[in-house]
């Protein structure tokens, strides 16, 4: 157990952070109780989903979610963004110059962040699974604190580690169980993974009433059961299982639990009130899936309202200038803009991106213009959706069934405004998995998800200008660990 006044600072700096977020109900009633003794703040339900709703908040800051692991450092790696300016950080990052002084701070910062984020967590299991206080509700709050570890755990070991096939020999990363500052047992990747994947399945079990997802804000008497998109919830949980063994190469598990979300009986609330199931959205209703919520398509997101005016600066402050965060440089030849007709148009190309002038494309996806910033619009990231179900078991099946994986490839594409791809185009492994690799970058940019995606087959990245090929290295996709990392923890078993 960490020392008293930790645990004080820790809940404080919890319970403030999620006293600030906008936008969702459930979150703003919060009451900054962080100077509260332990027993007092952990005493009813409320106060344990006050503590999650606080490490939402965490994983929204810009260190985490709220930018260097979606639309800003990683997507950076993944080649989407870069700030076109020599004397700008990206100019390293986007050249994966890991130690340079640029760079550096921001992988210290994300280490730090997410191992700080998990210690909040680790507080929340560990009274969760002390406390007296039972029923279907402590079930949900215990399951998604161990889903919340393993997601924060599951994305170091995507960063910081080699990838799942080359780990023999390889160091993992350390594993915190406890809620404190101590340095933590350093597992193996293998063993990293089967924690996380025990995490899951206790999760799993845990999260077995957890049906709703898609409800509204106030449909139910209890918000903590409303919008259950915006907390890791039992469909997310699949989800996230199907990533991870997707990951480890475990085609077999990946496509089971892929299955099991496509198919999922999403409810509205409790009473089983059907709100709208998971399902692709319909070409004409792609615009109110594009970002977050897109209720219909969203598993899991955060909500991050007050990153807005930073997203707006990065993007779209200053689009005529050249000052400014552009885009990548090939999206015409990526969304094969010459092969649009009335009935083939890839309707993510006018969504999430604009030409501001000839080859120079400013990112739309999340923020459009100043307009879109003053009437709030934007409101948080999605982390999960269902199009990476489609993917992952169409890549499952490649092997097996490539007349189910081209399917369901097309089911994706149809939603998307697009014809059923040629099959020459998919007609070997290979071009397949550049065709899957190329349509999460059509899908997932603002998600950082691209920059994993080249990652799991070792390839090369296709930088930025649509020309040269950045050589898959180890040098190149896995981030080192901060020169304090003692701070937590290297201890081998």
């Amino acid at each position: 157990m960490m020392k008293k006044n930790s645990i004080h600072l820790l809940l404080t700096a919890l319970l403030l952070l999620s006293g600030t977020l906008v936008g969702c109900n459930k979150f703003l009633d919060v009451q900054p109780k962080g100077t509260l003794p332990e027993d007092m703040q952990f005493s009813d339900e409320q106060g344990f989903k006050d503590a999650l709703y606080g490490v939402y908040s965490l994983m929204g800051d810009k260190a985490l979610y709220g930018e260097n692991l979606t639309y800003g450092f990683v997507d950076k790696l993944g080649q989407m963004f870069e700030y076109f300016n020599t004397s700008n950080p990206d100019n390293e990052i986007t050249k994966y110059q890991y130690t340079h002084l640029n760079v550096r701070p921001r992988i210290d910062e994300i280490w730090a962040s997410q191992y700080y984020t998990i210690a909040a967590v680790n507080l929340i299991i560990e009274h969760a699974e002390a406390t007296d206080l039972t029923g279907e509700t402590m079930d949900i709050i215990k399951g998604e604190a161990y889903a919340l570890r393993a997601f924060l755990h599951f994305d170091l070991a995507r960063l910081f580690c080699v990838r799942y096939a080359d780990r023999s020999g390889k160091s993992g990363i350390p594993y915190a169980f406890v809620a404190d500052q101590n340095n933590k047992e350093l597992f193996d990747i293998e063993e990293v993974y089967k924690n996380i994947l025990a995490d899951l399945d206790k999760a799993e079990a845990l999260l077995q009433n957890d049906n709703t997802l898609n409800a509204p804000l106030g449909l139910s008497k209890d918000p903590y059961y409303d919008e259950r998109f915006s907390e890791l919830n039992k469909y997310a949980v699949m989800a996230l299982k199907a990533r991870v063994y997707y990951t480890m190469g475990d085609m077999t598990r990946a496509a089971e639990y892929a299955r099991k979300v496509i198919g999922a009986d999403v409810v509205g609330n409790a009473d089983t009130e059907r709100v709208k199931p998971l399902a692709l959205a319909k070409p004409s209703e792609f615009r109110s899936v594009k970002d977050f919520p897109g209720t219909g398509e969203i598993i899991f997101g955060i909500y991050a309202d007050k990153q807005a005016q930073n997203i707006y600066d990065l993007f779209r402050s200053n689009p005529y200038s050249g000052n400014f965060t552009e885009a990548r440089k090939d999206l015409k030849a990526l969304y094969e803009t010459d092969r649009f007709t009335a009935t083939n148009t890839d309707l993510r190309y006018a969504a999430y991106y604009k030409e501001e002038s000839k080859g120079t494309f400013g990112f739309i996806r999340f923020i459009e213009d100043e307009s879109a910033l003053k009437l709030k619009a934007f409101r948080g990231i999605p982390l999960i959706r269902l199009p990476e179900m489609y993917y992952i078991l169409s890549e499952s099946l490649y092997d097996t069934n490539k007349e189910e994986s081209i399917k369901l490839l097309n089911e994706v594409r149809a939603s998307r405004g697009l014809e059923p791809i040629a099959e020459a185009t998919v007609e070997t492994k290979d071009k397949y998995i550049q065709e899957m690799i190329r349509e999460r970058m059509r899908e997932m940019p603002g998600e950082g998800q691209v920059f994993f995606a080249s990652k799991l087959y070792n390839l090369p990245i296709l930088a930025r200008n649509g020309k040269d090929n950045i050589q898959p290295s180890e040098e190149v996709y896995v981030l080192p660990w901060p020169e304090a990392e003692k701070e937590f923890g290297n201890i081998k078993k």
